[in-house]
């Protein structure tokens, strides 16, 4: 005789949320990848190389893919320019097969919006968390990595995600001399010093660079690649 369960919503909400789990758990970043990627990689500082726009923290336009960084969704304005140099805070979990790096211009940064949370055992007080949120937002943005790997393969994922972090950052490398001039080309419409600034170059050297490209014939994205 098959027994009949007296509580078919409760038994067919069970079967939904282990099912659900079950597929979460399929397409998710393992916890073992996250905190090594977070001991080996989070809390140091590393020039980028591409431009990072804030976020609101409910849109973030900061994508990596094995096909390269792109912005998705609603734009920003930059925060961080190709070529800074930042602080990688922390690795995490953003759901199915994404993780969320939160950066902020540096550590001392980091530590202000760190130390702005009030140490109390019941959290912030009403309306604490808003002004908390924006006060990291116009310190911090986010950068989301897409893996492929399966959640079940912890090499390709440490592997996928180390490749990631190479086409956001200068990971034991730095930038080449023409990398830094084709910065110097594509972000003409910053003032001088702030190119300086970002490449190292001398003015006069930036200024000779810019010339040349105002002379140099244009290329279209197809001869580009």
């Amino acid at each position: 005789m098959i027994a009949v369960s007296r509580h078919p919503f409760r038994l067919a909400t069970t079967l939904f949320i282990t099912l659900a789990g079950c597929l979460t758990e399929a397409g998710a970043v393992k916890r073992e990848v996250i905190k090594t990627y977070q001991e080996e990689f989070a809390e140091h500082s590393y020039r980028l190389r591409v431009d990072l726009q804030g976020t609101n923290y409910l849109s973030v336009p900061n994508v990596v893919t094995d096909r390269g960084f792109n912005y998705q969704g609603r734009q920003f304005p930059v925060m961080f320019r190709e070529l800074q140099t930042v602080y990688l805070a922390r690795f995490s979990n953003a759901g199915g097969n994404e993780v969320a790096l939160t950066i902020y211009r540096t550590k001392e940064d980091a530590e202000q919006v760190r130390g702005a949370v009030p140490s109390t055992p019941f959290g912030p007080a009403a309306g604490t968390e808003i002004a908390l949120g924006a006060f990291a937002r116009d310190l911090s943005t986010t950068v989301t990595l897409v893996l492929q790997s399966e959640k079940k393969d912890l090499g390709a994922q440490k592997d996928e995600i180390l490749r990631l972090l190479n086409k956001l950052f200068y990971i034991k490398t730095e930038p080449t001399a023409e990398e830094k001039e084709a910065f110097i080309r594509s972000h003409a419409d910053l003032p001088l010093p702030k190119l300086s600034s970002l490449t190292g170059m001398p003015e006069e050297m930036i200024r000779a660079i810019l010339e040349t490209a105002k002379t140099a014939p244009q290329l279209d994205d197809t001869e580009k690649e």
